[in-house]
């Protein structure tokens, strides 16, 4: 279990971002797709009776880990660790660093990490600023007010003083460490448990549905049929394995502009370095 004793979430909610203050005539957020609105929103008329709800249950499984994949954003809140290297640059850019998973909801630990993995400075808490978390970046801003200051624990008896000389003397003139920092923090689209973004179902319902529909249509098999019988007959036609491609198209379409617009909602469109 994730240890949330020594941490610092962020300011706001991660979507909709920026936000302070918002109607609750129009639900942004909600609980995670369930088969039933799977099968409203995007089956409605699709004889889905072959598949069972928990088979349902594993498409929408599936094609959640697929917009993971592809957005490099975390649906449900996860834990990780990182280790970051030293950037001399970033460094005096009060000591930007970009995580690899995002967005950003809290910190636990922010630490200078020896090679043996041991902790030899373990950064306050109350110096992180986290207001740009939904972007993934996390500032070291040792700038309090006065009451901050005096109930921020900045104690560090028992630390090895060699990591307070290299955070304070800046490696003695280090350019590059291929790793450094050790970040544990979590990341996720919605501080409330359960819930994610409504734009985000969307996507995965797209997703799933795509799926579905491509199953069902290679189920049918033949694109005409015809039945005879004492001089009586009767025939009829279809599209046969390309029954349900101008929908599939259709939700293709859509899912990639909403792809497009939430990657670069949350900053995960583009991978920007420095040189």
């Amino acid at each position: 279990m994730a240890d949330y004793t020594n941490s610092k979430a962020t300011s706001q909610g991660t979507y909709p971002i920026e936000v302070k203050a918002y109607s609750n005539l129009i639900s942004r957020v909600e609980s995670f797709l369930t088969p039933e609105h799977f099968k409203s929103r995007y089956l409605k008329g699709i004889d889905v009776s072959d598949y069972t709800d928990e088979e349902l249950k594993d498409e929408i499984m599936l094609a959640t880990n697929e917009f993971e994949l592809m957005s490099g954003l975390t649906v449900n809140k996860v834990q990780h660790t990182e280790a970051i290297p030293f950037d001399h640059s970033l460094y005096r850019s009060f000591v930007y660093v970009k995580t690899n998973h995002g967005p950003i909801l809290s910190v636990e630990k922010f630490d200078i990490e020896a090679s043996n993995e041991e902790t030899i400075y373990p950064l306050p808490i109350e110096w992180l600023d986290l207001r740009l978390g939904h972007r993934r970046q996390i500032n070291i801003v040792p700038l309090l007010t006065a009451t901050s200051v005096s109930g921020a624990n900045t104690s560090l008896s028992g630390v090895n003083p060699t990591g307070a000389y290299l955070f304070a003397y800046n490696l003695g003139g280090i350019r590059w460490m291929p790793t450094f920092w050790r970040i544990t923090y979590t990341s996720g689209l919605c501080k409330e448990e359960g819930k994610i973004p409504i734009i985000v179902n969307q996507v995965i319902g797209m997703i799933a549905a795509i799926e579905v529909l491509s199953s069902k249509a290679a189920q049918i098999k033949y694109t005409s049929q015809s039945l005879g019988q004492d001089g009586l007959s009767q025939s009829s036609g279809g599209l046969g394995p390309h029954t349900y491609q101008a929908r599939i198209e259709e939700l293709q379409i859509k899912k990639d502009k909403l792809m497009a617009k939430i990657k670069a909602i949350f900053t995960s469109k583009y991978y920007l370095s420095n040189i």
